[in-house]
């Protein structure tokens, strides 16, 4: 549509109206000087949680006792089909479903991750059920 307008302006006229699909210039700048950086973006997701939902995702970070590797297994099971470790699994067991859950509801919130949110529910759901399955019932107050 750009491309058309560039070379044919009367048909990027809205309707009957005879204005211009397109945005000026300073409109333009305008909306990219409102639209956050991916940092940005992150803080403002931070920013939502309460301190009591903090503490409860640091809690469970805890029970978990796993190496940071495992968040990247879990991510790379959600987007890329890989298979979480063993050890990782014993860790999401051992925090419990909920915990699971809440971790992966924050990391697809987050702007790198964003798209990839559809596939969120069923995978994590598709985690927990692998990994209990794995791992077996395991108390999530245990360790």
């Amino acid at each position: 549509m750009i491309l058309l307008s560039f070379s044919h302006p009367t048909l990027a006229i809205q309707g009957d109206n005879d204005e211009p699909l397109l945005i000026s210039d300073d409109e333009f700048e305008a909306i990219i000087a409102m639209s956050p950086t991916s940092d940005d973006f992150n803080e403002n997701v931070g920013r939502k949680y309460s301190k009591t939902q903090k503490d409860y995702l640091k809690n469970c970070t805890k029970k978990m006792d796993v190496p940071e590797q495992c968040i990247e297994e879990v991510l790379a099971d959600i987007i890329q089909n890989k298979s979480v470790s063993r050890d990782c699994c014993r860790g999401i067991v051992r925090a419990g479903k909920e915990c699971h859950m809440e971790w992966m509801r924050l990391f697809f919130q987050i702007y790198q991750l964003k798209d990839f949110s559809s596939k969120r529910f069923s995978k994590t759901n598709e985690i927990w059920n692998r990994c209990s399955t794995e791992i077996g019932a395991v108390s999530p107050f245990s360790g």
